[in-house]
């Protein structure tokens, strides 16, 4: 693996300040090199990094449903492992590279438009040319119904962790931070999406964890999630959406469910949200925005009150 010598630069590399910051910035180093790797391109040394490599890797970790706060995080890394090797033609700006940090509450909805999702889950599902195109519709429906990462569909454990009769899921693997969740009153759909998941169940490397990712092949499935949703237009190129966006629709959903009406980000401003609030529900929109945004935030794996994470899916109300 030639980006194993990026790897190795990084490990190498005489850097400046104290030993904790020199910690993070190689630990970041080497996910660069891991990303770019997935990204297709075999750079083995720092200096032969260009920024068509930083776009490359932006546009891989979008499309994996990363945001852009992590992204700036590895390219800050980055840019000090080109420096420390001479390499200065890195654009000092994340712009270029259509990654723009601290603009959480997303003025545009990212949210899957419904029909597009069920038509790739139709396509995978019917796909005779790949042979894992079912077993992704699979962990996508999941995405879908379920506002699960794609790491937490790869790896749930549908045989340890659904209660099928109590209408409840844990998530404890492959989520952010290591928080486990339960999801809890799953409807008639989301049970549905789990029965549909439960021919692809495999035992993991992992003894005890019987997770839907193909027997001993670990985090390389997540390179043939990313090859169906090329296949499907599935990503940020093809249609403007990426597999993060099933995501997005799953909270888009639960907010008006909750409401009764459209979040701030289906909307042109701030004030014409709150208009159209009002004039659906009143005095008591406030409450009810409140009460569906702490909902979701629990739901997505967060702590209730996280503004921040409610407002990068559904805009700020504020």
């Amino acid at each position: 693996m030639k980006s194993i010598s990026l790897v190795l630069g990084a490990n190498r590399a005489t850097l400046s300040g104290p030993r904790s910051k020199q910690h993070r910035v190689r630990q970041n180093a080497r996910a660069f090199a891991k990303w770019l790797r997935r990204a297709g391109f075999g750079v083995n040394k720092w200096t032969n990094v260009t920024n068509k490599h930083f776009a490359a890797v932006a546009r891989q970790m979008q499309e994996e449903g990363k945001g852009d706060g992590r992204i700036a995080e590895i390219f800050s890394a980055a840019r000090d492992l080109c420096k420390a090797y001479g390499n200065t033609g890195i654009s000092p700006t994340n712009d270029v590279f259509d990654v723009r940090r601290g603009s959480i509450a997303n003025a545009n909805s990212k949210a899957v438009a419904p029909a597009f999702v069920q038509g790739a889950i139709d396509k995978l599902e019917n796909e005779l040319g790949y042979e894992y195109g079912p077993r992704c519709a699979a962990q996508i429906r999941l995405q879908w119904e379920l506002g699960l990462r794609r790491e937490e569909s790869a790896k749930v454990d549908l045989v340890s962790d659904w209660d099928r009769e109590g209408r409840s899921l844990l998530v404890q693997y492959g989520t952010k931070g290591g928080r486990p969740r339960t999801l809890i009153n799953l409807s008639d759909k989301q049970q549905e999406a789990l029965e549909r998941a439960l021919p692809y169940i495999s035992q993991s490397d992992r003894p005890g964890i019987h997770n839907l990712m193909p027997s001993e092949m670990g985090d390389k499935w997540q390179e043939k999630l990313s090859y169906a949703a090329k296949l499907c237009g599935f990503t940020k190129r093809e249609s403007g959406w990426t597999l993060h966006s099933n995501r997005h629709e799953r909270f888009h959903r639960m907010y008006v469910e909750h409401t009764g009406f459209q979040p701030p980000n289906q909307h042109p401003s701030v004030e014409a949200f709150q208009q159209a609030a009002h004039d659906k529900a009143g005095d008591e929109w406030p409450r009810l925005d409140a009460e569906a945004r702490d909902e979701i935030e629990v739901t997505a794996g967060h702590s209730a009150g996280r503004r921040d994470v409610s407002d990068a899916y559904l805009g700020s109300s504020q």
